[in-house]
């Protein structure tokens, strides 16, 4: 086979099936709509439905749409790895190509959801938020409304959640679950320590980057993401079969 080829088999591997893996993001993302949706009829009880636009808006920091995501995904990231890795060596694929065909297929789930979430953000828009005042997309976090931003937060978001699976998975691989305790620990003594500074100093830094808003998060987890792949693909030179 065209070496250039090679990395289509973890592609092909990676979004198996369109059902268990490009859409069950997005059905994640229609449940965070049902569920705000539910949790605004429950408010509509006593408040009376629609919401007034000043009740609406203290959905404003709905986080759901954000937060549902990264667990799923990184389970998926990691089973990932564990399930194809040594399939694709098996057939003469090399780590890198693994890696590669891997990605793009994370890639692709990505997008998908991206796309799915401005979708969901336009339905609810066009329905005044789903005829009720519920928000579950049209929330600060995500540009309050901004398309563009909407995509690529969540793209981000997927991006980096499915790496750091896939990273998670492969240092299983190489060298065993007690190791992968170990990384999961520091790697939060680190997310906490990395908080606390960030508390510490916020006189220093919030000036400067308020001015971004919701911008701040889109370019956070973008980063994340950055690492996260770098990460995976260090880490995935060691694993083994």
């Amino acid at each position: 086979m065209n070496r250039s080829a090679r990395p289509l088999r973890s592609f092909r591997l990676t979004v198996y099936s369109a059902a268990n893996v490009l859409l069950a993001p997005l059905a994640i993302l229609g449940l965070v709509v049902a569920v705000s949706v539910v949790i605004v009829l429950i408010i509509g009880i006593r408040a009376g439905l629609p919401l007034t636009q000043e009740a609406s808006m203290e959905m404003n920091y709905n986080m759901g749409a954000l937060l549902s995501m990264p667990g799923f995904l990184i389970g998926l990231g990691a089973l990932t790895v564990n399930r194809q890795f040594a399939t694709a060596l098996a057939f003469g694929s090399t780590r890198r190509d693994f890696w590669l065909g891997s990605a793009l297929g994370f890639l692709v789930i990505s997008v998908v959801t991206g796309i799915g979430s401005v979708l969901l953000l336009w339905i609810e828009k066009a329905t005044d938020h789903w005829f009720i005042g519920a928000r579950a997309l049209d929330v600060y976090i995500l540009g309050q409304g901004n398309a563009w931003q909407t995509f690529l937060t969540i793209t981000a978001l997927c991006l980096g959640s499915l790496f750091l699976g896939a990273g998670f998975g492969t240092v299983f691989r190489a060298w065993g679950p007690r190791v992968v305790l170990i990384t999961a620990i520091g790697l939060g003594v680190v997310l906490c320590g990395g908080l606390a500074l960030a508390v510490w100093q916020s006189d220093s830094w919030v000036p400067a980057l308020a001015p971004l808003g919701a911008w701040l998060v889109t370019i956070g987890t973008a980063a994340l993401g950055l690492i996260a792949a770098a990460g995976s693909f260090v880490v995935n030179r060691r694993g083994t079969i």
